[in-house]
């Protein structure tokens, strides 16, 4: 069997368009999916920061909720990364432990004390979102 040139350039074009492919998909497979909360069930909660997360991969904020009862609940509110939602305005100063927060997000479908972060309301009435697409 003669070594063809021209099969060869073929290989060798198809072998590169699938590596290129392969590496500008690896982005899509490292994202988290928003598939574990009630994306179509928002709910919007007011409570105070005890703590906050600002790292890779997300921003977490850790917020006191009073509940229907008077009782206070500890939940985990989690927004984007750190990147997307300085684009949309976000500061990591801007929250401190104490502050009164308003939170509108999803809530995690397995019942846990988790939302998915959609907007984020100050105490002064400043409003962003939580996802860092605006």
């Amino acid at each position: 069997m003669k070594n063809c040139p021209a099969l060869t350039f073929k290989f060798s074009v198809i072998i590169f368009l699938m590596s290129g492919g392969f590496l500008l998909s690896t982005p899509v497979f490292a994202h988290h999916s928003s598939s574990a909360y009630a994306m179509n069930q928002p709910v919007e909660m007011k409570g105070v920061v005890t703590n906050l997360e600002w790292g890779n991969p997300h921003v977490f904020i850790y917020m006191d909720i009073k509940d229907d009862k008077g009782g206070v609940e500890q939940w985990r509110v989690e927004g984007n990364s750190p990147n997307m939602l300085q684009r949309a305005g976000w500061k990591k100063e801007m929250i401190k432990v104490g502050d009164q927060l308003t939170v509108n997000g999803a809530p995690a479908k397995n019942g846990a004390k988790s939302l998915r972060l959609i907007t984020l309301t100050l105490a002064n009435g400043q409003k962003f979102d939580g996802q860092g697409f605006k």
